[in-house]
């Protein structure tokens, strides 16, 4: 991807204390979220992170926020630092970079009707006056393909799809430049996932935004990403191009998602690769490769050594001791 990366993630770690006998207990430890992360993201790319739940991927995306503080390593925005935003800065970083998330109904206020909602960024950043406002308010409605006259109506009077259709146009309220879309479909049903993709994709191509797309579901990253990240324990690792990712997985973790996807053709139909033995405790991580435990392809050297992720052709980065 050329030109200048709008976002870059540089050895990125998130740890969370943790007491031994509680959260209280005065011999604490480590929780490892996310464990030295690195990855560029480009303007106008979609950047699918995918893994199970409590990988890390949701951890990155609330780091981006600015909702936790990392614990070592930098979040550079247009080449600077996020952390050392002053107010000015930080006001407009805030502009600059908003977020869609899993529950459309829990980031809705039920008190309040869906214009407010819509307007309320706007409010709070002294954009445009009243007048302004509403007819902004108006248009954002008929951007996402809903009607102008709803903006005076309540949350519980919308489908699921339409309430994400609202959080979606409060995120671009503020004519954001990268939206953090955190599981944004999956609590929809199957029928309005692909609208909403559909959606995000003809805003993205409208708007010129660049999309970081956290999701479980490979089918889903798949059909809206342009590079994939695969973590793993607060790791990545695998990281490449979508096409190369779905067509030739070389790690045996995403070797094993992939296998798990449905295909409607029975003939096609690859049988699921079952990962068995216990996923690594977090806390008491041991050295060596921490999927060791579930990998059909281990041996000795994995728990003796850590993978690091490296490029094993072009674009295309792999940690995993058996391959070169």
């Amino acid at each position: 991807m050329k030109g200048e990366a709008i976002l870059e993630a540089k050895n990125i770690k998130k740890y969370f204390l943790m007491g031994k006998e509680g959260i209280f207990s005065k011999k604490a430890r480590m929780i490892k979220a996310v464990d030295g992360i690195n990855f560029s993201l480009y303007k106008g790319q979609t950047f699918g992170l995918v893994g199970e739940s409590g990988c890390g991927k949701s951890t990155i995306g609330r780091c981006i926020l600015r909702l936790y503080r990392i614990t070592d390593g930098e979040m550079l925005f247009q080449g600077k630092n996020i952390d050392i935003f002053d107010g000015k800065e930080k006001m407009q970083y805030h502009r600059d970079v908003q977020a869609v998330f899993q529950d459309p109904y829990g980031s809705l206020n039920p008190r309040m009707r869906v214009g407010e909602f819509i307007e309320e960024p706007m409010l709070v950043h002294g954009i445009l006056n009243s007048r302004g406002r509403r007819e902004r308010v108006k248009k954002l409605l008929e951007v996402v393909g809903l009607n102008a006259d709803q903006a005076r109506r309540f949350p519980h009077e919308f489908s699921g799809g339409q309430r994400q259709r609202i959080c979606i146009a409060r995120a671009l309220s503020l004519n954001p430049k990268l939206l953090i879309l955190d599981e944004p479909v999956s609590a929809l049903d199957v029928s309005i996932r692909a609208q909403i993709l559909n959606l995000l994709m003809d805003l993205q191509e409208e708007f010129g935004l660049t999309y970081l797309f956290i999701s479980h579901d490979l089918s889903v990253v798949e059909h809206i990403s342009d590079l994939v990240a695969v973590m793993y324990l607060a790791k990545i690792v695998e990281m490449a191009p979508c096409e190369r990712i779905f067509k030739n997985p070389l790690h045996p973790y995403t070797q094993a998602l992939l296998s798990a996807i449905p295909v409607p053709d029975p003939e096609l139909a690859q049988e699921a690769i079952i990962l068995e033995g216990d996923i690594t405790d977090p806390i008491t991580l041991e050295k060596g490769c921490p999927f060791r435990n579930r990998c059909f392809n281990a041996s000795e050297e994995c728990t003796e050594k850590e993978p690091k992720l490296i490029e094993v052709e072009p674009n295309h980065l792999v940690a995993c001791l058996k391959i070169r």
